[in-house]
This record gives C-alpha cells, structure tokens and sequence, in this order.
C-alpha cells in the first residue's frame, strides 16, 4: 500500500512539473517552425497507430483481455493524432480535410474504443466478482478498489 501511495505522489509530482514545463513551452516556443524529418516522424506515429490498431483488432477477433489496454492506446493515437492533424494543417482546404477527419472519423472511432474499454473493465471486474463469489458492490470504475496490489 505504501509503494502504491509513493507511485501516486511521484505521477502528481511529475503533473506539476508538466505544467510549469507546458507554461513555459508556451512563452518560448516560436508560433512556427521548419522541422527536420518531418515526413519520418509522422510515418513513424502513423505506423505506431497502424500497429496498435491491428493489435486491438487482433485482440477483439480472438476475445483477449489484451484488446482492452489496446483499445485504450489506439484511441489516444487517434485524438493526438486528430489534435495534431488539426493545428498543424495550412488554412484552408488542408484544415477543412484535418478537421472533417478528426470530427467524423478519429474523435467517434476513440470514443468507441475508449467506451468498449469502460466497458469490458466493468464486465471484466463484475465476471471475475462472480465467478469468486464475492458480491458486486459497485461497477463504477472511480469506486472499485484495485485488488492486484498485495499490501505492504
């Protein structure tokens, strides 16, 4: 229990480092820049994304657990991705293309994925509550203790 309480004060920590490093991105970052490679890094994340959607759709096909936490990575891919398309796109018809594409196709396919993912969790906790034959006192993620830690 006490490892759990320092891992969490460690994430705050580090969130309160992220925000005064976000600030002052914010006031020295340059509002344009000429990137280097550019091409390559967005082959890279496109392919990272490719990857962990086929993963996700393996995992589904084939009803593993693993199709969870991929459903979870692949929709994040997809609002950075949205997010990025978006403020990095000329005005004009590149920005129109950036935003139809983030509205009607990445931002719903996310949510799904991160809904299929509520979801199977809720299924997942309240499938293993009964078959141990402990009563479900809640299927709110935010209330369910995580069990899989031993105490200290």
């Amino acid at each position: 229990m006490r490892r759990n309480r320092i891992r969490s004060l460690l994430l705050v920590l580090a969130s309160f480092i992220l925000v005064g490093w976000m600030i002052y991105l914010l006031k020295a970052l340059p509002t344009s820049y000429r990137a280097e490679h550019w091409n390559v890094a967005w082959f890279g994340y496109d392919l990272g994304m490719t990857v962990t959607l086929l993963a996700t759709s393996w995992a589904l096909w084939n009803h593993r657990q693993a199709a969870i936490p991929g459903a979870m990575i692949s929709a994040t891919f997809l609002i950075i991705d949205s997010w990025f398309d978006v403020v990095t796109s000329k005005p004009g018809w590149d920005f129109k293309i950036a935003l139809s594409s983030a509205i009607v196709v990445e931002l719903p396919t996310a949510f799904l994925l991160f809904q299929f993912s509520r979801n199977a969790v809720r299924k997942s906790i309240k499938n293993a509550h009964v078959h141990a034959g402990i009563e479900v006192t809640s299927q709110s993620l935010w209330k369910t203790r995580l069990l899989i830690f031993e105490e200290d």
